[in-house]
């Protein structure tokens, strides 16, 4: 994640939760991003761009399971470390600055590793995958929620442009309509982004698939958000 990025999501901190936590199509790919998980009772998780916890949550809500959360944002996870605290979270769930380019963990720590629109700010993503698979247990699952849209390629290429503003045209809508001005001011900045190449690096999903090939991955299974299938979420099990 490149400095600009890192201050973008600074200033957005304090209003992340009113912003993307009120839309609704985010909350449908984290309950698939679980669901996906298979998680279950005992299991340990890496949270890769854990930001204020709200996928973390979700996983807390269904299973008896403990988190590591990771976050270059040092005041995405005071947000997160609040709740921690408010909730009696602290035996379940451990936070610390971390980069999901340099994940510094031994092998084979984890049953499941998710991240949800976080790994699109990494322009190099096979490294990081490589780590993902030595990192998960055998059987272990990696699990990405993120936008199918891939903004690659030359930034005057027309079709290019075509095909962002496609998904913006429908993301921004939505954005209004579920969180109102601010989250639109939000998504419209963050947009610009995604057209200029600039800290989102966003691929497509058959791409991430084939990351995961090349990373060791057997099974992979991928499924769309049904309200908005510019979202998907993919599930590799090693």
């Amino acid at each position: 994640m490149n400095e600009i990025t890192q201050k973008w999501f600074k200033e957005w901190s304090n209003e992340y939760d009113q912003t993307l936590g009120k839309i609704k199509r985010h909350h449908e790919m984290l309950d698939l991003t679980v669901e996906m998980s298979n998680v279950r009772n005992g299991e340990c998780i890496l949270d890769i761009g854990c930001g204020t916890g709200l996928l973390s949550l979700k996983f807390l809500k269904v299973a008896e399971c403990t988190i590591n959360g990771i976050d270059l944002s040092e005041d995405m996870l005071n947000i997160w470390k609040e709740k921690i605290d408010k909730l009696g979270l602290s035996n379940q769930v451990e936070i610390k600055l971390g980069d999901a380019a340099n994940l510094e963990f031994e092998d084979s720590s984890f049953d499941i590793i998710a991240s949800t629109v976080t790994l699109h700010h990494v322009k190099e993503k096979q490294a990081p995958l490589n780590t993902i698979y030595r990192l998960l247990k055998p059987k272990g699952r990696f699990v990405i929620g993120d936008l199918d849209v891939d903004t690659s390629g030359d930034l005057n290429d027309i079709k290019r442009l075509g095909h962002i503003l496609g998904y913006l045209k429908e993301e921004l809508s939505l954005a209004l309509q579920d969180g109102g001005v601010d989250a639109f001011i939000r998504m419209y900045d963050n947009g610009k982004k995604h057209i200029l190449n600039d800290g989102e690096y966003c691929v497509s999903f058959k791409t991430w698939s084939q990351l995961c090939k090349n990373a060791g991955f057997k099974k992979i299974t991928v499924s769309a958000v049904k309200s908005f299938d510019w979202l998907k979420v993919l599930c590799a099990e090693k």
